[in-house]
């Protein structure tokens, strides 16, 4: 039973008393006049029938009329937690890599960071120089980084702005923040 259905069923048990699955007006304004925390019964029910009633009929709520409503309440409501989610990963970004705290993340920035990475360092096969290695290592943190600005960054301008990391990430929630430090 998905959540809809238990608000529906919760909202039908509370209001239907025929059982026809459809709430009436009489049926609504009953229950509205039942509660003891409702000063204005008929404000109440008015407000309740304003609120599902989308085809407009002469005083009756179909289940679907409800059914619609909640479904509509849930979209918003599940759109306000993913708007809200987007907005921390935005943020968790921008404290991670804007090091100068200006509000964009410039490509220094993030190529400084991917370079204290170990996932870059190059191990010691005992073919290549110590220096060698540290340029494999430089090379690989810079193809990284401008793999990732190609990406995201859309002025070109090898800075990016709260917009293109949230446009980035709203396309991308499978993304990670990227290399540890």
């Amino acid at each position: 039973m998905t959540d809809v259905d238990a608000q529906l069923d919760k909202i039908l048990n509370s209001f239907d008393k025929d059982g026809d699955g459809n709430l009436s007006w009489d049926e609504v304004y009953s229950r509205m006049c039942q509660n003891k925390n409702i000063k204005n019964p008929l404000a109440a029910a008015k407000s309740m029938f304003d609120h599902y009633n989308r085809d407009a009929d002469t005083g009756t709520l179909s289940t679907q009329e409800i059914r619609d409503v909640l479904q509509s309440k849930k979209l918003k409501d599940d759109m306000k937690r993913t708007e809200k989610s987007l907005k921390a990963k935005v943020k968790g970004f921008n404290k991670k890599y804007d090091t100068d705290k200006n509000g964009v993340v410039t490509f220094d920035e993030m190529y400084q960071l991917y370079l204290k990475d170990p996932d870059f360092e190059e191990e010691d096969d005992g073919t290549s120089t110590a220096e060698e290695r540290e340029q494999t290592k430089c090379n690989r943190a810079k193809s990284s980084c401008r793999y990732f600005f190609n990406a995201v960054d859309k002025d070109r301008n090898d800075k990016l702005t709260y917009q293109e990391i949230k446009e980035y990430l709203k396309k991308h929630p499978e993304f990670d923040l990227g290399p540890s430090q």
